[in-house]
């Protein structure tokens, strides 16, 4: 049976697993996973089948003034609507294994992620996809069928977003990462 979950502690090894394979090897931590159990402004849910966990979503919820902290979006009208928001939550990071890859898992994961957003008073909800030096974006679909729209593109977004003097350490195209973060959003 799959359901979605709040992580546990017992999760974190198999979900730092799933993340090095989906996202990189220096993209997410243990200390990553532990500081999303929830605080008010994060939580990491973890989409289980028979109980294994087979993907998650950390996600942050965050004022307008703390924009350039969570997304760094260039000036333009991205940037202006995330700033006129009271409350906004981000799909930060969100992975599914390979063996879930196609299932339902991810979008089941996402909307349950969504809807938390929803409770906890957000107005809007975005994620930093990331699309490939090859052009394949990798969560798109489940996005589109959530209703997120996608707009700007970011060349090389993701070296910005690790301690890695050399840049991300990115699955596709090595360190430093080439690959850009688009933004979606989607208005609650």
């Amino acid at each position: 049976m799959r359901e979605v979950r709040r992580i546990r502690e017992e999760d974190v090894p198999r979900l730092l697993e799933i993340s090095a394979v989906e996202l990189g090897s220096d993209y997410l931590s243990e200390k990553d996973f532990l500081e999303a159990f929830e605080t008010g402004h994060s939580f990491c849910n973890v989409v289980t089948d028979d109980g294994y966990p087979v993907g998650f979503a950390v996600c942050q919820l965050f004022g307008p003034e703390e924009e350039g902290a969570f997304l760094g979006l260039p000036d333009g009208p991205e940037r202006e609507l995330v700033l006129s928001q009271k409350k906004i939550g981000i799909l930060d990071s969100v992975s599914v294994s390979e063996e879930a890859k196609g299932t339902g898992a991810g979008t089941l994961l996402c909307e349950a992620s969504v809807e938390d957003m929803r409770r906890n008073g957000c107005t809007m909800v975005c994620a930093m996809a990331w699309k490939s030096v090859s052009g394949r974006t990798n969560i798109a679909g489940i996005l589109t069928r959530i209703g997120m729209r996608e707009t700007v593109s970011i060349e090389g977004y993701w070296n910005r977003m690790v301690s890695s003097p050399e840049g991300h350490h990115c699955p596709e195209c090595g360190a430093p990462c080439h690959c850009f973060g688009v933004f979606w959003y989607k208005l609650l």
